[in-house]
């Protein structure tokens, strides 16, 4: 009888320190996570998960191309099992280079990789010009991080971007302490 209270009153200490890590883990608010220049169109608490999107316009983008500008993906899920998802992540490879269905637009891979306690994959959005007149395909880069946070996983994405893939890589690497609570 003395065991099985003791049992229970485990049970209930660990639920409850469950609960009170799920709800100290969040995204903090964009305004202190966004780089420069982004202007949030999205930002919302789901309960077992949150996001911030943001967006903002490439510099220095080709005439002959439209700009559907920057997209910037910050995300947070509850998640027990982050260390497995981690693993499972960086253990797959990555897509081949290839046509997106229904599409001109070609992606390649480059590079996925461990990094900062997390997984950063890479890849290059290549989209040719069409239409009258000549203008050059379009580079573009798409790269997400993913890596533990306090009770889950957090990630940063950085899509459609045009530029120094440094450049983006830079956001990402501001953004990682200020969502994992690194130091």
């Amino acid at each position: 009888m003395k065991k099985g209270r003791i049992l229970r009153m485990t049970m209930a200490w660990i639920a409850c320190f469950a609960v009170s890590l799920m709800a100290a883990a969040h995204l903090p608010p964009a305004a202190d996570v966004l780089p420069a220049g982004f202007k949030v169109e999205v930002e919302r608490d789901l309960g077992g998960s949150m996001i911030i999107h943001a967006r903002k316009a490439n510099e220095n983008f080709p005439k002959p191309h439209m700009d559907q500008g920057i997209g910037l993906e910050i995300s947070w899920m509850a998640s027990p099992m982050a260390d497995q998802v981690l693993e499972m992540a960086a253990s797959q490879p990555e897509d081949p280079a290839g046509q997106n269905p229904g599409s001109v637009t070609r992606e390649e891979p480059c590079g996925r990789t461990r990094y900062r306690g997390g997984v950063l994959s890479c890849r290059k959005v290549i989209i040719p010009w069409i239409g009258s007149g000549k203008g050059s395909d379009l580079v573009t880069w798409r790269i997400g991080w993913t890596g533990k946070a306090p009770g889950g996983l957090a990630g940063v994405g950085v899509n459609n971007f045009y530029g120094s893939k440094e450049t983006a890589m830079g956001w990402i690497d501001a953004i990682i302490p200020k969502i994992t609570m690194e130091k």
